[in-house]
C-alpha cells in the first residue's frame, strides 16, 4: 500500500502565534509557528524541548516584590530581594545582610536602578535617590545619594538668590583717538572711540545694551583707574552665560584685558529637592552620572562633572563640566529611562530618543533625535540583546526592539511580540539570559502583573523570535544574576496559603520548585517536605519517576526504597500544531470536518511522550523489544521516529498536541501529519 504524503512541521522558531494568524497560510510564519506552546523551549535549529525546571533556592517573605542582580567588583554575584521597607541580600541562597529601604511596595515596583562596581543607585521620583554600597559579603551600607552643587531652576516662584555675572575690563595703552571694540558672548559691538575712561564707560553701556542678546538692566561702572565693570543685571540676563573680550583696532600697542569678576547665578531653587521631588532614573555613562525625569521638571535630565559622579556644578565652563538639558518635548512627557548603549538612549513616557553625538560635552549642545512614539512602561527594566534595547511599551502589552540600522541611519523600534500579541498584558518585569550553550538562544523572561510568565527565544541572526507560555507557577519578579542564571520570585500554595520563594531555572531539571534529598540507608519514607504541604509532587528516585503524591504532614511514601531523590512540582509541556491548511488552489479552500489519522513524531533522547488528538490522550511507550528491563527509566532515552496510525475523531480544525502524562525528557525534531480533509 502506498502511503499518502504528509505535512512536515520541523521548525517552531516563530513560537505560539496569535489566533488572528491561524488562517494566514500565506505568511512564512505559518509554517514555523504553533497554536499553543507551553512549558517548552524552542531550539534555534528547529524543534523544541521540555523547558528547564526550577530549583528552590530560598524561602522568601510574603512581601518580596522585586529582584535585582548585583555583581560586585570582585565578581561575586548577589541576589537583592526588595520589599516594602527592606532590602535583603542573598548569596547562593543564604541571606547575608538586610538594609532598610524608604519605599512602599508600590514604589518598589516602580524603581529604576543603575550599578557600577560596588555601588547600586535606586531611583524613584518621590524619594531621594539611595546609594547601596557593597563593602564585603555581609557588609553592606545604604544612604542618600550625596548630590553636590545642584543647578538651579526657576519654577515660577519669587526668588532673591540670583547673582548677576560681572566682568571687568582694564584699558592698557589706549590713547585719545584709539578705536576699540568688545565681543560679548560671540556678538561684536559697534566700534567705539576712546577719549577718556568716563567716555568709554558711556560708550560701552550704550554699545552693549544695543546687542540683541542683552536685555535692559545692565550696569556699567568705572571702578578704579582705567577699569570698567559690566554687571549683567536685569530680567533676562540671569545666569553665567556671558563671556566678554575686547580689542584695539587702530593701535597695535594697546590692549583691553577682560576677566570674570563674579560668577553669575540665575535666581531659582535646586532643580531637585524634597519640595520639588527627585529623578525617576539614572545611569553611568562616559565617566558621568546622568539623572533625569525630575518630578517637577519631567522632560529634563542632567549630567555630572566628568569623573566626579555626585558633582553637578554647572558653573564649570569646560567640556567636562556638568550641564542641565530640558528636552524639547510636548507637555506631559517624562523621561522614564536613560540607557547607555551604542549611543545614549532616552526613553520617555511618550517616545524614544537617541543622542546623535556619542560624546557628551558641555561645550556642544546635545542633539536628541526622536525615533518613535511608543513610550516606555514605568518600572519595567530595559534589557540589551545583540546590540538592541528591548523595552515594554507604555501600555505594558507590547515588546519592541530598539536598534540602529545603517539603512535608515536611525534607531528603529520594531515590535517583536506582534505575532504573539495575545500572550502579553500588564508587563511588570523583564530579564534576559544570554545563550549558555551551542544549541540554545537568548532567553527573554517576561513577568506580568497577573503572575503569568512568558519566555521569548531570540536569535536575530537565525531569524528566531519565538514566544511561549510558562505554567505551573505565579511569578512576581525575574532577574538574571552575574552567573547568567535566570532567577524568579514565585508564589505557590503551601497548606492552602500563598508562599513566596526564590527559584533558579536549571538546565536538565525536570521538576519545578525542586529539592534534592539523600536517604541513607535507602528508604521508602521521605520526610521534611513541609514546603509542599497539601500539594501534589513527583519524585525522581535513583533514575526512576514516581508519582504523583500528595504531601501529608510533610512526608510521602515511595513504592520502593530509594537513596538519591529529586522532589518537586510538575506541569506538563504542551505543543499544539496549527490547523492544517485547506487551500486547494486558485484562492479556493475546503471547509469541512477533518481527521488526522496518521502521525510521525521524530524525537531525540526522549523518556516520556504523549499525544492528544480529538481530546483523547495516548501515552506512547518508548521502550522497544529487546531493551534491558533493569535499567532506570531516565537512563533509556529513545531517539527515532514514532509512527501512530488509525487516530480517530473528525473536528472542525484538526490539530495534534504533543504533551506528557509524567515527567521525563522530551525533545521533538519534527512532526509529520497525514489527514483526511
Amino acid at each position: 500500500m502506498v502511503a499518502n504524503p504528509g505535512r512536515l512541521q520541523a521548525t517552531y522558531t516563530s513560537g505560539e502565534l496569535d489566533v488572528l494568524l491561524h488562517d494566514r497560510t500565506e505568511l512564512k510564519y505559518f509554517g514555523s509557528g504553533a497554536r499553543l506552546m507551553e512549558n517548552v523551549e524552542v531550539a534555534p535549529q528547529g524543534g523544541f524541548s521540555v523547558r528547564h525546571g526550577t530549583r528552590r533556592i530560598a524561602a522568601l517573605p510574603g512581601d518580596a516584590a522585586r529582584e535585582i542582580s548585583f555583581v560586585a567588583s570582585d565578581g561575586t554575584a548577589y541576589d537583592l530581594l526588595l520589599s516594602a521597607g527592606l532590602l535583603r541580600v542573598y548569596l547562593n541562597g543564604a541571606q547575608v545582610d538586610s538594609l532598610t529601604l524608604p519605599y512602599t511596595e508600590a514604589q518598589v515596583r516602580e524603581l529604576n536602578y543603575a550599578q557600577q562596581l560596588d555601588t547600586l543607585l535606586l531611583f524613584h521620583m518621590d524619594v531621594k535617590p539611595r546609594r547601596v554600597i557593597h563593602k564585603g559579603t555581609s557588609t553592606w551600607e545604604i544612604g542618600e545619594l550625596p548630590f553636590r552643587n545642584l543647578p538651579t531652576f526657576d519654577y515660577g516662584d519669587t526668588y532673591t538668590n540670583g547673582t548677576p555675572a560681572e566682568w571687568e575690563l582694564e584699558f592698557v595703552g589706549l590713547g585719545s583717538s584709539t578705536v576699540f571694540q568688545l565681543t560679548v558672548s560671540g556678538e561684536e559691538t559697534r566700534s567705539m572711540t576712546y577719549s577718556s575712561i568716563d567716555n568709554a564707560r558711556t560708550e560701552i553701556e550704550a554699545a552693549v545694551q544695543d546687542l540683541p542678546s542683552v536685555r535692559d538692566g545692565i550696569t556699567v561702572t568705572k571702578t578704579s583707574g582705567n577699569r570698567i565693570s559690566i554687571k549683567f543685571s536685569g530680567d533676562g540676563n540671569e545666569g553665567d552665560g556671558w563671556a566678554v573680550s575686547g580689542r584695539s583696532i587702530n593701535k597695535a600697542d594697546a590692549a583691553i584685558v577682560a576677566y570674570k569678576k563674579t560668577v553669575g547665578v540665575a535666581p531659582g531653587e535646586p532643580v531637585i529637592s524634597e519640595a520639588r521631588g527627585w529623578p525617576r532614573c539614572g545611569t553611568f555613562y562616559q565617566q558621568r552620572l546622568l539623572v533625569g525625569g525630575f518630578k517637577s521638571l519631567p522632560n529634563a535630565w542632567m549630567a555630572s562633572v566628568s569623573g566626579d559622579y555626585w558633582n553637578f556644578d554647572d558653573r564649570l565652563d569646560e567640556a567636562n563640566g556638568a550641564f542641565l538639558v530640558i528636552t524639547d518635548t510636548p507637555g506631559g512627557e517624562a523621561v522614564e529611562r536613560i540607557v547607555a548603549g551604542r549611543n545614549m538612549l532616552l526613553f520617555t513616557t511618550q517616545g524614544e530618543y537617541w543622542l546623535s553625538d556619542r560624546a557628551l560635552s558641555k561645550t556642544s549642545a546635545p542633539v536628541l533625535v526622536k525615533s518613535s512614539t511608543h513610550g516606555a512602561a514605568p518600572g519595567v527594566p530595559i534589557v540589551e540583546n545583540e546590540g538592541a534595547a528591548i523595552f515594554s511599551h507604555k501600555n505594558a502589552g507590547v515588546i519592541s526592539e530598539f536598534r540602529y540600522t545603517d539603512v535608515d541611519g536611525n534607531f528603529v523600534a520594531m515590535p517583536i511580540s506582534l505575532l504573539a500579541a495575545h500572550l502579553f498584558n500588564g508587563i511588570q518585569d523583564m530579564a534576559l539570559r544570554r545563550s549558555r550553550f551551542s544549541n540554545d538562544a537568548n532567553l527573554l523572561a517576561v513577568c506580568e502583573t497577573s503572575g503569568n510568565l512568558r519566555f521569548g527565544h531570540l536569535l536575530r541572526e537565525q531569524d528566531v523570535t519565538a514566544f511561549t507560555r510558562v505554567s505551573g507557577m505565579l511569578t512576581k519578579a525575574v532577574a538574571v544574576n552575574g552567573r547568567n542564571e535566570l532567577m524568579a520570585v514565585t508564589e505557590r500554595t503551601v497548606a492552602g496559603q500563598p508562599a513566596r520563594a526564590l527559584e533558579r531555572f536549571e538546565r536538565g531539571l525536570l521538576l519545578d520548585d525542586a529539592v534534592d534529598l539523600t536517604l541513607s540507608p535507602a528508604s521508602e519514607d521521605v520526610t521534611g517536605l513541609s514546603q509542599y504541604e497539601g500539594e501534589e509532587v513527583w519524585c525522581l528516585a535513583d533514575g526512576n519517576v514516581f508519582g504523583p503524591f500528595v504531601v501529608d504532614a510533610g512526608k510521602i511514601r515511595l513504592p520502593v526504597a530509594s537513596s538519591n531523590l529529586t522532589i518537586g512540582r510538575w506541569s506538563p509541556p504542551r505543543v499544539q500544531t496549527l490547523p492544517l491548511p485547506r487551500d486547494v488552489g486558485g484562492g479556493m479552500v475546503v471547509r469541512r470536518k477533518g481527521r488526522i489519522h496518521s502521525l510521525w513524531v521524530s524525537v531525540v533522547d526522549t523518556t516520556s511522550l504523549a499525544v492528544r488528538v480529538a481530546d483523547r490522550v495516548w501515552d506512547i511507550p518508548l521502550r522497544r523489544f529487546g531493551s534491558p528491563v533493569d535499567v532506570p527509566e531516565l537512563a533509556l532515552g529513545f531517539t527515532g521516529v514514532i509512527p501512530l496510525r488509525g487516530l480517530p475523531g473528525y473536528t472542525d480544525e484538526p490539530t495534534v498536541e504533543i504533551t506528557q502524562v509524567r515527567p521525563g525528557r522530551l525533545t521533538v525534531r519534527s512532526i509529520t501529519l497525514e489527514a483526511d480533509l
